[in-house]
């Protein structure tokens, strides 16, 4: 099977190391209305080259595009998007942006003809957009509120005289906001994000910032053209205490006539990351021969390996069997779907990590630093597995414990993984052909495992199995090096039966072996112990 870095092509950006910081995937959604962000954001062609409509963004824009149409029926006129932190937000009202503005011509864009069958409607129709971003906006002659702002973007000058003159120091009522979308003249899509940064900044428009909303709710409900989506964060690391009584009296606001969706459907992160980070992902056949080689090989272990990645139907037969396992691996090509889904099963909980962008920021980084590596060192890795992530790489270990929150690790690490005299590095010594680096590949694999979020912080053996599995690796050498590992380990222990967690506190052989060294060095010193007292004869006092 030929190596991953021979057949897929990372993207330039990629290749000369300019993804590394997780803001390089944070769009800017004023930029892209003013023209200024990235030509990957702001061109709609290239922006829906790079975008996988996932079923969650489908949802989305599918209900926002059938309330423009008129179409009612199975939507909402207000939408909340609810995720965490870097989870897909700000795509999303990218998204609808150009969507709206470009209406019937967006038609012609990667993906959008799917959505418009999904959503059962013949085009795009083409709307009056305004755009508030929370952490952007600021007042400016002619924009002096929020509302001035937003009905200036949809109706011009004949949007602000609607408001009328008070609108200067109070916010409007449902009929004037009604108004501006009348002299919109066209259907009219409102797009929020950031409004607890905004609230915080202007603390003191927040009351009727708030009352605004709750008179813009009304409205929107009252037409059949229109349609408002707010974003709001869920991750609370973000969020002041001012933050969430805020986020508490928006959403209580907003849900009396809003549907909540949850941006970013975890279960396509791997196509997400593929059009991402990938320009060209190879030979077809080169990636199915893999994929086929790696299923099967599943397939025959299915019994020592994790039920959720290998049950099948048992009313399905054998090839069929096969054929599905061969399917998730090539799915997920170059990346084997652990080194995916650890993302999502592990770490999510954390609050502090930024689901998408630091994902992407960590893959980009991996894939930057193993190309070349693996080029320089021929290695012959088909797929990129958990093991293979460069954590002797400051630069890369120190974005893993910055998505983690937790520096300490860094102790452990450098101890048991990929420190220059590792416990890992030391077993690996004789390690040859296809275990070479086994200990490192297994104890990389129990950080990614053991450090998320997750109420069990244990990286189970079915687990590693499948997460390392190759062709010509058996699971037992998988098993044989993680008990040599933990054996060796000063950070490394056992967890249950069949379970290793990796952690700061150090085990009982770290404490051991300190002690003994100080004691080394106390004699080295020449600081001798007291000496033992003579044995007693007989006769003495």
């Amino acid at each position: 099977m030929e190596p991953w870095y021979k057949v897929a092509t990372p993207r330039k950006e990629v290749r000369e190391g300019r993804s590394f910081n997780p803001d390089e995937f944070a769009i800017a959604l004023e930029q892209v209305v003013a023209g200024t962000a990235p030509e990957d954001y702001r061109n709609p062609a290239q922006f829906f080259a790079r975008t996988c409509f996932t079923r969650a963004l489908r949802e989305h824009a599918g209900m926002v595009l059938r309330r423009l149409s008129g179409r009612t029926e199975n939507t909402a006129p207000v939408l909340t998007l609810i995720t965490q932190f870097g989870g897909g937000k700000t795509h999303t009202l990218t998204t609808l942006y150009h969507l709206a503005t470009n209406g019937a011509a967006a038609a012609s864009y990667p993906g959008v003809s799917d959505l418009l069958r999904e959503a059962g409607i013949s085009s795009v129709p083409k709307a009056s957009v305004a755009v508030f971003v929370g952490n952007a906006w600021d007042p400016q002659p002619g924009r002096e509120t929020p509302w001035i702002d937003i009905a200036r973007q949809l109706a011009g000058d004949k949007g602000v005289e609607a408001l009328g003159p008070a609108a200067r120091t109070t916010p409007p009522g449902t009929d004037s906001i009604s108004r501006v979308f009348q002299a919109a003249g066209a259907p009219v899509l409102l797009l929020f994000d950031e409004v607890l940064n905004f609230l915080n900044r202007h603390r003191g428009m927040a009351e009727s910032f708030h009352a605004f909303i709750q008179n813009l709710t009304v409205a929107t409900t009252g037409t059949t053209h229109g349609a408002t989506v707010i974003s709001l964060p869920r991750s609370q690391v973000e969020m002041t205490d001012w933050d969430t009584e805020w986020q508490e009296r928006i959403s209580k606001v907003v849900r009396r006539v809003a549907k909540d969706l949850i941006a970013n459907d975890e279960t396509e992160i791997s196509e997400v990351v593929r059009r991402r980070l990938f320009q060209d992902l190879g030979n077809e056949k080169i990636r199915k021969n893999v994929a086929k080689a790696f299923g099967d090989w599943c397939f025959d272990r299915r019994a020592q390996l994790p039920p959720e990645w290998t049950a099948v139907d048992t009313t399905a037969t054998e090839a069929k069997a096969r054929e599905f396992l061969r399917g998730r691996f090539e799915a997920c090509y170059p990346f084997h779907p652990a080194t995916l889904s650890v993302f999502q099963r592990k770490w999510q909980a954390l609050p502090q990590y930024q689901q998408t962008r630091g994902t992407l920021a960590m893959l980009a980084q991996w894939i930057a630093i193993a190309a070349p590596e693996s080029f320089r060192k021929a290695r012959t890795e088909p797929l990129i597995t958990l093991g293979s992530a460069p954590l002797a790489e400051p630069g890369f270990r120190s974005v893993v414990l910055g998505q983690l929150g937790e520096s300490r690790l860094l102790a452990a690490i450098d101890t048991d993984i990929a420190g220059a005299l590792s416990h890992a590095k030391t077993l690996d010594a004789d390690t040859k052909g296809p275990l070479h680096g086994i200990h490192q590949r297994v104890g990389t694999a129990i950080l990614f495992e053991s450090s998320g979020g997750q109420t069990d912080k244990v990286a189970h053996l079915p687990e590693l199995r499948f997460a390392l599995c190759e062709p010509e690796v058996d699971t037992t050498s998988i098993d044989n090096a993680a008990s040599a590992l933990e054996g060796r380990s000063y950070f490394i222990r056992k967890a249950g039966s069949d379970g290793f967690r990796i952690g700061y506190q150090p085990t009982m052989k770290k404490v051991v072996s300190d002690r003994r060294a100080s004691l080394d060095e106390e004699t080295a010193r020449g600081k001798h112990p007291r000496p033992p007292l003579p044995a007693r004869r007989s006769g003495d006092p």
